[in-house]
């Protein structure tokens, strides 16, 4: 009974705090506004007001959210699938999760976790079943395998040991949500429990099967504990999809430095929305007035205003716009960026070559994304192994996925190069788009020209909602 069960691990909490600002970020616009001063710091002699009013004004450019989304696009543009194995596997994984998803759909959302978080996890469970419970009776009542998705939000904290020279997971706990029925049948409750899995072992070796226990909260809203059982599982059924890998159940955000330029725009554009909005309102000055005459003045068509002093005036101080085109140059150049660090992830990641050589590393498609892809396809079929051991079913495992989506003949060392050397103000962004057609990554139809004018004359990236 004791609430250290709550308490988040250290390793969890390193990855939470890596990954907490691409979290934020893929939150959008409303979540970013609500975290305040966590991201936008507030300036000296600022007030609180003033403050709120330039928070509400600021919007964000999705720039994770839109590469986590368009890389996603890619590697699943075709379904990914389990290839026939002539059994149950082939029909459960039209219905993976037990609440509607196929194979394709769920795996998305698990990919899509593990690029912002640079980890997500997979659980396969199944509920429990008496010995007396046939074959045909388990499939009426559905009680067979399914998976279920955790991200690392959901985990608070695990241990693992060195089993047979390997490490094996031996204990994880996961906080989850589940509903029951009270007297209003319009208002079932929403009980918060923690679910701990242990593998019991001793001396090295494995003791014995996976017991749960199951921790809710008293009325003292401490956690303790409420249910325990064994299960038959002779391991914990638990796979990470760890595509910022740094160890086992370890990963670094895969967009961390993304982010870094997503939220430099974020305060960037809460500079330029500022800037705008007083270039707009011009500041007035009064010269020979008193503080009573300024008391009583109002401004508005048909208002007058008068002094008896004949040295009085009023004037106004207008902005030059210089900072106004600094600072949308800044934010394009950011957005840029953004835009390229994207591209970076399915270029091929080769060395020096000729360009035979570029077009035979492109038919290999050896790109980070294609690497995650793969890091993919190995925890699916781990984690439909893990089904098949649950089912007593002895099969072959194969997952489809589609890995052809490399960017032509352009190599990692020749973008890194080109990005460099723009950064840099090395070469100018009509040289980078020329040197991009002759490598076949945009359309030769395309005028360096024509883009920059069309840029110039574009008005600001569109808010993501309602700033209200």
């Amino acid at each position: 009974m004791s609430n250290s069960v709550a308490q988040v691990s250290p390793e969890i909490k390193e990855m939470l705090d890596a990954s907490a600002p691409s979290r934020d970020l893929i939150r959008g616009g409303d979540w970013m506004r609500s975290l305040g001063h966590k991201y936008l710091p507030q300036f000296p002699q600022e007030t609180d007001d003033d403050y709120e009013a330039r928070v509400k004004s600021t919007w964000l450019f999705d720039g994770v959210g839109k590469t986590v989304e368009d890389l996603a696009g890619k590697v699943f543009e075709t379904p990914v699938l389990l290839s026939e194995t002539g059994t149950d596997l082939d029909v459960w994984a039209y219905n993976v999760d037990l609440q509607g998803r196929d194979l394709s759909t769920f795996a998305r959302e698990c990919f899509d976790a593990a690029q912002v978080s640079g980890i997500s996890f997979i659980m396969v469970d199944a509920p429990p079943r008496g010995a007396d419970v046939t074959r045909l009776q388990a499939q009426q009542q559905n009680l067979r395998p399914y998976f279920v998705g955790l991200k690392i939000e959901d985990v608070i904290g695990y241990r693992a040991e060195i089993i047979d020279n390997t490490p094996l997971l031996t204990q994880i706990r996961i906080m989850e949500s589940t509903t029951e029925n009270t007297n209003d049948e319009f208002a079932p409750d929403i009980i918060e429990q923690i679910r701990v899995l242990t593998l019991p072992i001793e001396e090295g070796r494995v003791v014995g099967a996976v017991n749960v226990r199951l921790y809710r909260k008293n009325d003292a809203q401490e956690f303790i504990l409420y249910d325990a059982y064994e299960t038959q599982m002779p391991r914990i059924y638990v796979t990470a999809l760890d595509l910022g890998r740094d160890g086992f159940m370890k990963a670094k955000p895969c967009h961390s430095r993304l982010a870094e330029i997503n939220l430099a725009h974020w305060r960037s554009q809460s500079d330029q929305a500022n800037i705008m909005h007083h270039a707009r309102a011009p500041m007035k000055y009064f010269h020979g007035y008193s503080r009573e005459d300024l008391e009583s003045f109002t401004e508005g068509a048909g208002y007058a205003f008068y002094s008896s002093n004949e040295n009085a005036k009023i004037g106004v101080v207008e902005h030059s716009g210089a900072a106004i085109d600094a600072g949308r140059t800044e934010l394009k150049d950011m957005e840029f960026q953004m835009q390229a660090m994207g591209l970076q992830l399915i270029v091929s990641r080769t060395g020096s070559s000729t360009a035979t050589g570029d077009m035979i590393d492109e038919s290999k498609i050896n790109s980070r994304l294609g690497m995650w892809a793969d890091n993919l396809k190995d925890t699916l079929e781990l984690a439909f192994s893990y089904m098949a051991d649950l089912a007593g079913i002895s099969t072959d495992i194969d997952i489809i996925i589609n890995k052809d989506y490399s960017a032509s003949a352009l190599s990692h060392l020749d973008m890194e190069t080109l990005n460099k050397m723009f950064l840099a103000e090395v070469i100018s962004k009509q040289t980078y788009i020329n040197e991009a057609k002759r490598r076949n990554v945009l359309s030769e139809e395309i005028n360096p020209e024509d883009e920059a004018e069309m840029i110039e004359m574009s008005p600001m990236d569109m808010p993501d909602g309602n700033l209200g």
